[in-house]
């Protein structure tokens, strides 16, 4: 089986993934993650910065030089929130395959929820309790949010929503240390976003139904609970956290400034502002759709991707054997 490579290119993180897929099975030869935040001030420019298009550039260049290092003949990179709203998103696409080779694919959210879904089922345990089990996954990503409702072997919804922890943040996080009344507005901002999902969602949300969160929103929780110096994918996937260690996380943080909060162990620097609407986001979520606790997964879009990737691959193959 030839090496594939994938690419997410999200509004606050560019992460790579070279892998083998083997018995439906994705084995990890290398994960790479570098914070851009391309999708920068996106929300109130309509345009990616030019700041963060270096950056981001920078990082693909160091991830082509990785894939050619490893010999990976096929490669799937996909965009998100940041390139489907930014107006010059075509300009940064036409760069960095002037630059790396890499084309960029933009996907619509429900394809992100869709390939999404697809990464997290590849990673859990095989048995029949988790195959027929009533799932809510969520991915809160810096622009965007995706809720994936699973059961009994299918998608029942899929919905994105065009709020992220970067959005949040730029419209309601005004003060520091955070004022009561900036987590009012955040809170209260939340709450009408769940009352919006509960209307669709909330009829197909059954007593065990397990809740999944992905991304960094929730990586990031994980290395906080874990204590983690170092990014572990290892340790953070399939992580549990109680609703309760939750608020107590999220008080401890409420009270800290910025640049305390850059200091906590497990969290990433550039995620210290971040992180504040996506644990509100969280414990909003499962006060309102009543979950005592949290399975994080590190797998998601880009393991997703690299399914897609191989299924291409062999629709392609198959094409070129049945032609004459």
């Amino acid at each position: 089986m030839p090496l594939l490579a994938s690419i997410d290119i999200g509004s606050n993180t560019i992460r790579l993934l070279i892998g083998k897929i083997r018995d439906n099975r994705i084995i990890d030869v290398i994960s790479e993650r570098k914070i851009t935040q391309l999708g920068n001030r996106v929300h109130e420019t309509g345009r990616l910065q030019d700041r963060n298009i270096e950056v981001s550039i920078t990082v693909l260049k160091e991830f082509s030089s990785l894939i050619s290092k490893h010999g990976v003949a096929y490669v799937k990179a996909v965009a998100t929130s940041a390139l489907r709203e930014a107006y010059n998103s075509d300009i940064f696409m036409q760069k960095v395959f002037d630059d790396t080779g890499i084309s960029i694919q933009v996907i619509s959210g429900e394809k992100e929820a869709e390939l999404t879904l697809k990464g997290i089922l590849s990673s859990l345990p095989d048995s029949s309790s988790n195959v027929h089990r009533s799932l809510l996954i969520v991915d809160i990503g810096g622009g965007s949010t995706e809720w994936i409702l699973y059961g009994d072997r299918h998608p029942v919804d899929i919905v994105s929503i065009p709020i992220g922890v970067m959005k949040l943040t730029g419209d309601f996080i005004k003060t520091d240390p955070i004022s009561e009344n900036d987590i009012t507005a955040l809170n209260n901002k939340i709450a009408s976003c769940l009352d919006a999902l509960n209307i669709r969602l909330g009829q197909h949300i059954e007593k065990d139904t397990r809740f999944i969160g992905t991304a960094g929103t929730f990586t990031t929780i994980a290395s906080i609970d874990l204590g983690l110096e170092t990014y572990s994918r290892e340790k953070i996937h399939l992580h549990i956290v109680s609703l309760d260690r939750l608020q107590d996380m999220s008080k401890k943080l409420l009270r800290l400034p910025l640049n305390e909060r850059k200091k906590v162990r497990g969290l990433e620097p550039e995620r210290a502002d971040l992180i504040i609407p996506g644990i509100q986001f969280t414990i909003k979520l499962m006060d309102f759709f009543k979950f005592n606790e949290l399975t994080i997964s590190d797998y998601g879009l880009l393991e997703g991707v690299l399914f897609e990737l191989l299924k291409e691959m062999n629709e392609k193959n198959i094409s070129e054997a049945s032609e004459p």
